[in-house]
């Protein structure tokens, strides 16, 4: 019986062995695994601590943040009313406790100025109105730009008061020096009036740079605006604006092709036709400052803003509604050395679609607040 229970005692001592050995090397790995779940968590903590740390140096580095919001002046139609002064005050209020600190203005046929070279409708603001909107907009800390649609969309101002001036239906004529008589004479009104630190010539979506443009915006066998007369326009419009120290803003989709930037959504990649594209880009003053939209894509990366500052100009990201858009945007842009970003509305503001409105400020100002924030 001893014999027994001593061969049995070896048994278990064996078997506890074989067993504390397999706990041993079991919790080995499973610290092993733990190692390695906090190696990677720790690697992305610091990453994530880095890429903050890489946007609040670039922040620093910058002159200024701008968060822009954009609205447009112009009733889309007959059946729109003027925008209420009132109602634009609101919209100032509401960006401010969002986060933006510019207003965009596109005057358009909104505004009644005596040298306007566009028909203004009834019941638009007089420049009594608009020196008030500006101030109160001052007062509440928001600069204000205005934005005159120039050289492109002209079936709105020169075409119904002037077409003797126009090259083709929606593009008037840089070759015509009577076009500048008018422009520079309404701009020298604007400025008496608002006193911009800078002003948005517009310039984007040239009649016929696809061919549902050619077909929607110019007639039977007119021809496009070459591109050499493109940049004989911007010239001429720099030239004036630049003594008098005021900086230029412009669209850049003309700028940027789709043989260029092939990973982008190329429906704002206007840019492809002769002699458009980077070959123009190349030729404008680095001091003007490009707005680069994209309004619906899903990609991460927005390479047109990188190779405008490359370049050297500055640039800002404009988005309009779409969340995802916004985001992506807004943290490509901080990471690549904008200047900012535009919240853009177009033709929501005219139609009092107050919902949509409220809804891009609020988010475009949480994306924008994050990513430019103001110097402490």
């Amino acid at each position: 019986m001893s014999n027994e229970i001593e061969q049995a005692d070896k048994y278990m001592n064996n078997w506890n062995n074989i067993h504390r050995k397999r706990i041993y090397w079991w919790i080995r790995f499973f610290l092993l695994l733990m190692g390695v779940a906090f190696a990677e968590f720790a690697h992305g903590s610091a990453s994530q601590v880095g890429s903050e740390q890489q946007v609040q140096s670039i922040t620093k580095q910058r002159p200024s943040q701008i968060r822009a919001l954009h609205f447009v002046m112009r009733p889309s139609g007959d059946s729109y009313p003027a925008l209420e002064i009132e109602m634009a005050k609101r919209l100032v209020i509401l960006a401010r406790d969002n986060g933006f600190n510019t207003i965009i203005m596109q005057l358009a046929n909104g505004i009644y100025l005596q040298k306007n070279f566009g028909v203004v409708r009834p019941g638009v603001w007089n420049k009594e109105q608009l020196q008030e909107f500006v101030a109160f907009s001052r007062s509440n800390k928001m600069e204000v730009i205005p934005e005159i649609e120039l050289l492109t969309h002209q079936e709105k101002y020169f075409e119904n008061q002037y077409p003797k001036l126009m090259f083709n239906r929606s593009t008037y004529n840089p070759n015509d020096p009577l076009v500048y008589e008018k422009i520079f004479a309404y701009l020298d009104e604007v400025i008496e009036v608002m006193h911009p630190k800078s002003i948005h010539i517009g310039h984007d979506e040239v009649a016929g740079y696809s061919p549902y443009s050619a077909k929607k915006w110019m007639r039977k066998g007119e021809k496009m605006l070459p591109a050499d007369l493109f940049l004989q326009d911007v010239l001429r419009l720099h030239g004036y604006l630049k003594p008098r120290g005021i900086k230029t803003w412009m669209w850049g989709d003309m700028l940027i092709s789709p043989d260029e930037f092939p990973d982008m959504n190329p429906k704002p990649l206007h840019g492809g036709v002769a002699s458009y594209g980077k070959a123009l880009r190349d030729k404008l003053p680095k001091d003007i400052v490009i707005s680069d939209w994209h309004y619906s894509d899903d990609q991460a990366d927005f390479p047109s803003l990188a190779a405008f500052r490359q370049e050297g100009f500055r640039v800002l990201g404009s988005t309009w509604k779409k969340p995802k858009t916004i985001r992506n945007f807004s943290r490509y842009a901080v990471m690549h050395g904008a200047d900012g970003m535009i919240a853009t509305t177009w033709f929501h503001v005219p139609r009092k679609e107050w919902n949509v409105v409220d809804r891009i400020i609020r988010e475009s100002g949480k994306a924008f607040k994050k990513d430019f924030p103001d110097e402490k």
